[in-house]
């Protein structure tokens, strides 16, 4: 079923465990990363997930959002989750003796497929930060027994709405969506080693923790077609929204932060697309199509004509 064109290339101010605006299965790919719990100061708006002072209530607060995206998201469709393994703070836990890590990727992993059938892990993916943060996990350094991982990981978890295909690609549109051999063979590794978004980002210092666009553009162009619509429930600054538009997808985006309203808008008109030139491309292939059936048809009568002669 189609997105209604009212809603494309949208974005909505308001929490995604309700997108009424959203038809069933009108969306062909989901790729967010959500609040990082506490951990991390998002906004000055009171009330969203990323509030919640308990784990639990914040792993199970976000299962309506899971929900609703199963509910928009067509079959076979893709919902892309990137997460991290985050340390509790340092307040909480004081001595090096103790630690305790919210593994927020697993527990977010387990709450989708214990409450909402028809979700399937299809693939889980690592991003390596190469460039990582200045602030080291000492730990009992340079002592054992208490040595600490400098946590310069995140995952991405790939999730698949059970059911086939429903839509039917044209061969423009494969063609057009076609990843290299070159593409392919680095996107489908399973560590991504990618840097962590630095200033030429232009929500760099307005957002506390930025998706680098190279993650976005990877899952795009592995799990979309040129002129699906992705969605990102949790928009932040935009990334997602952005990239979407790049690789000449329909996006749609919610984010219940009206501060970040201004930095989505400065990433999305960052990307000039030209409205015209699938149009165009379309109009060259019809034109060398019809000349090469003229050409076809008038063979033959050539033809003919040779021989009765």
């Amino acid at each position: 079923m189609e997105i209604d064109s009212h809603y494309k290339n949208k974005v909505f101010y308001k929490s995604s465990e309700n997108m009424g605006e959203l038809l069933n299965e009108s969306i062909n790919l989901i790729i967010t990363s959500p609040p990082y719990f506490n951990i991390k100061n998002y906004s000055k708006d009171e009330g969203q997930i990323g509030d919640i002072s308990d784990y639990n209530n914040f792993i199970s607060s976000m299962i309506p959002v899971w929900q609703e995206c199963f509910r928009v998201l067509q079959p076979n469709g893709k919902l892309i989750i990137n997460s991290p393994l985050m340390p509790l703070i340092k307040k909480d836990y004081s001595t090096h003796y103790n630690r305790d890590i919210f593994n927020i990727s697993s527990d977010i992993e387990h709450s989708i497929l214990s409450n909402i059938p028809g979700f399937y892990l299809l693939d889980l993916y690592i991003w390596n930060r190469t460039n990582s943060s200045k602030n080291l996990m000492f730990g009992s350094y340079p002592y054992p027994r208490n040595f600490y991982a400098q946590n310069t990981i995140e995952f991405i978890n790939i999730f698949v709405k059970e059911g086939e295909p429903q839509d039917v690609i044209d061969k423009y549109i494969k063609e057009k969506s076609e990843l290299s051999s070159e593409q392919w063979r680095e996107y489908t590794q399973q560590i991504w080693n990618l840097p962590i978004p630095n200033k030429k980002d232009t929500a760099y210092g307005q957002h506390s923790a930025l998706m680098p666009e190279e993650i976005v553009r990877r899952c795009v162009k592995l799990y979309s077609f040129v002129g699906d619509v992705i969605l990102d429930p949790f928009a932040g600054s935009g990334t997602t929204l952005k990239v979407a538009k790049e690789l000449k997808r329909n996006y749609v985006g919610y984010e219940i932060s009206k501060e970040y309203k201004r930095v989505i808008n400065d990433k999305i008109n960052s990307i000039m697309i030209d409205m015209f030139e699938d149009n165009e491309e379309r109009i060259e292939i019809k034109k060398k199509k019809s000349i090469k059936e003229k050409v076809d048809l008038t063979i033959p009568d050539i033809f003919d004509k040779t021989q009765s002669l």
